[in-house]
């Protein structure tokens, strides 16, 4: 039996009988596991530092995570460099998707008046030619805080640093291949949909938004696969 295995269903078990569940010993768990008390006691400290567990008196407890404890977890074991960044961008496609749709719903005037403040910038700094990406993300990031919904906004926020990858890329991909970084007037679309409340055309310009983006990232693979032959 795993270590993993053994605190999932210790959980179950605190949850039945509302009780804190206590790992046994570091000897107890090296012998039904047939390793080292090395590479148990190396497990328990990684746990800990995760906040998985924690130590009292010498003893190792299972903690009840917080969800966003949970989420960030997750996060930490996903490599952006193991994953193709068109994949990246079909899952953030679905998930801005049903973000600018929630944003429409709850959004306040304020936080509406904050993202036409960035849009600002972003158009100013882009006109004196230097790079938006930094407060795209922001703008994203505030459709997230907008929708008034801590769980989404939690798992945006902790998988941030992987959806932005496909973000920052698309920027220079624009530059490379030649064509033309429409951010400012897409965010402006969508931003006066959402101000007028109208879900279904904020939707819709997300989505071409995201579609751009995904287009321009393929653009540039198959650029790059092309032999000089080809060329």
């Amino acid at each position: 039996m795993s270590i993993l295995k053994f605190i999932c269903q210790n959980q179950l078990r605190r949850t039945k009988v509302r009780l804190t569940p206590m790992l046994p010993t570091e000897r107890a768990l090296a012998e039904s596991m047939g390793v080292s008390r090395t590479v148990i006691r190396e497990a328990i400290r990684i746990m800990v530092d995760n906040n998985v567990l924690e130590l009292q008196d010498g003893l190792s407890y299972v903690r009840q995570l917080s969800f966003d404890e949970i989420v960030n977890n997750i996060s930490k074991t996903v490599n952006p460099d193991e994953i193709s960044m068109i994949e990246i961008m079909e899952v953030r496609s679905v998930l801005e998707n049903y973000i600018v749709k929630k944003a429409v719903e709850h959004i306040t005037e304020e936080q509406i008046n904050e993202l036409q403040d960035g849009i600002d910038k972003m158009a100013t700094l882009m006109a004196e030619g230097g790079n938006g990406s930094t407060l795209e993300s922001a703008f994203h990031r505030g459709l997230a805080e907008a929708t008034d919904n801590s769980a989404l906004k939690s798992i945006y926020v902790l998988c941030e640093d992987l959806l932005n990858s496909t973000l920052h890329k698309t920027w220079r991909v624009a530059k490379k291949i030649g064509r033309p970084n429409t951010a400012v007037k897409d965010h402006q679309a969508i931003l006066d949909a959402v101000r007028s409340r109208n879900k279904e055309q904020a939707e819709t310009l997300m989505q071409a938004h995201m579609d751009y983006a995904c287009e321009n990232l393929k653009r540039l693979y198959e650029s790059e696969s092309e032999t000089p032959a080809t060329k």
